[in-house]
């Protein structure tokens, strides 16, 4: 390789001093106003390709050298990310096994090394949610969604830190510029509805519910919240004076679901307290027809005592029982009804033709020993009452929802215990929610039924 080299060198030279003699002509380059420099025209030929190749080589030297530190730097890079990598699956590993304090002391390492990794900044944010340190969760939530502005898991997260800290405005202001942003968002509208649930604001859940609805359709569960929203919104409204409104609004529950008794209840009380008894009592007489619900006769005999029309009452109670005569509380609602007239003979009568086919009624015990006693048939009254006790079950209250097992005396339009609308029902008979086919059969309807129950978590 040198003698190449050497060999090259002076075969160089050679032609430099050929080319110099056949070109004895020089140049004068002005280097200032006082200095000047005279150079062959070969020797400055060569001295600019030197300065050619120089610059060429330098720019060369800069892009390798370039090169090599980016290199360098991706490796770093790679590194540092298989690092943040292994961390975090350490961390998500450890966090999904509920090892908290464990996890979270692996984020802090990755935010050590990276600040901004957003994945890190939402899970350590979800480890302070889960260990109740809200102030922490919100901080770390906002900081991802800083992050990536686009992403809806850091905002729907720091929602949820709104939520279990009872910061329900801020909650609503999260989402509320999601919305402002995707006016089209179904997660987000839903999130905004359910906090407005949890809070009582009945009209803007009904007005987003609406809106879900028309992009659900097809989901009978939507519809069923409707209906229920729909209720609370016509009593806003009918609180606000707005009796017209609000009675409107629940004709059109009643005309899109016949069997939504809490819309009969409210309509027929508005009714009676406007002055139109009448009204409501052929309201609530039309729609025990349509449904058959024994609240709607309750409030029919409650209605028609108090007018001083017994005879009414008796003559529907007759009714209904002619319609179905294998129903066995029918006759005991009669027959309490008799006692409640002093009608002891008639209340004797039919509640004892229940006694001999009926064991699960502890009610009806208890009643035929009052109507004994009443008598003054004292052996006969202290037989029913140790009948009454001897079933070893609590006694039924009026009111009751197949869908928690919760009893109680007050009506109510949706059950205290697990939000459900429309799952009151009654019944003298000691029905339990686990082993009570004809309750299981009324709220597992057709998919062409409506029926309408809010999510659970917001009783």
């Amino acid at each position: 390789m040198r003698l190449v080299f050497a060999i090259f060198s002076i075969f160089a030279i050679v032609i430099v001093l050929y080319f110099d003699r056949l070109n004895p002509e020089t140049v004068t380059i002005n280097l200032s106003s006082n200095y000047s420099y005279t150079i062959s025209m070969v020797g400055f030929f060569l001295i600019s390709f030197a300065l050619g190749s120089f610059i060429v080589i330098l720019f060369t030297l800069l892009r390798d050298a370039k090169n090599i530190f980016v290199e360098w730097r991706n490796r770093q890079r790679q590194k540092v990310e298989a690092r943040v990598q292994e961390t975090f699956a350490k961390g998500l590993h450890a966090y999904l096994s509920g090892r908290y304090d464990q996890a979270a002391s692996y984020f802090r390492d990755i935010i050590k090394i990276e600040p901004n990794h957003y994945y890190t900044l939402l899970r350590i944010g979800d480890v302070y949610q889960q260990e109740h340190n809200y102030s922490e969760a919100i901080k770390f939530h906002k900081k991802a969604a800083k992050v990536d502005e686009k992403s809806l898991e850091a905002r729907f997260a720091l929602v949820n830190d709104y939520l279990l800290s009872s910061s329900y405005d801020d909650a609503v202001a999260v989402i509320q510029e999601v919305i402002k942003k995707d006016s089209s968002n179904i997660e987000a509208l839903v999130k905004l509805r359910d906090i407005y649930i949890k809070t009582g604001k009945w009209d803007g859940a009904h007005e987003l519910q609406g809106r879900v609805v028309k992009r659900r359709r097809d989901n009978i569960e939507d519809m069923r919240l409707l209906m229920g929203l729909r209720y609370e919104f016509a009593k806003v409204l009918f609180n606000r004076g707005e009796r017209e409104k609000s009675r409107k609004l629940l004709k059109g529950i009643i005309r899109a679901d016949k069997d939504f008794i809490p819309a009969y209840v409210i309509l027929g009380d508005i009714l009676v307290e406007d002055g139109d008894g009448a009204e409501a009592a052929d309201l609530w007489e039309k729609g025990y027809h349509m449904n058959y619900s024994e609240i709607l006769l309750h409030k029919l005999e409650d209605f028609h005592l108090q007018l001083g029309e017994p005879g009414k009452i008796i003559w529907i109670y007759k009714k209904a029982i002619s319609i179905n005569p294998q129903n066995p509380a029918l006759k005991f609602y009669l027959g309490k009804l008799y006692y409640r007239l002093e009608m002891l003979d008639e209340a004797f009568d039919i509640l004892a033709e229940l006694e001999s086919v009926e064991s699960t009624m502890p009610d009806l015990y208890k009643l035929l020993g009052i109507i004994y006693e009443r008598k003054e048939e004292t052996e006969k009254a202290l037989s029913e009452f140790k009948r009454a006790l001897g079933l070893r079950k609590r006694v039924v209250v009026p009111y009751f929802c197949p869908l928690c097992d919760f009893h109680t005396y007050e009506w109510n339009g949706r059950c205290p215990r697990c939000g459900a609308w429309n799952s009151f029902t009654v019944s003298p008979l000691y029905l339990k929610k686990e082993s009570n086919p004809l309750m299981r059969n009324k709220w597992e309807k057709p998919k062409s039924e409506l029926s309408y129950v809010v999510n659970p978590r917001y009783s």
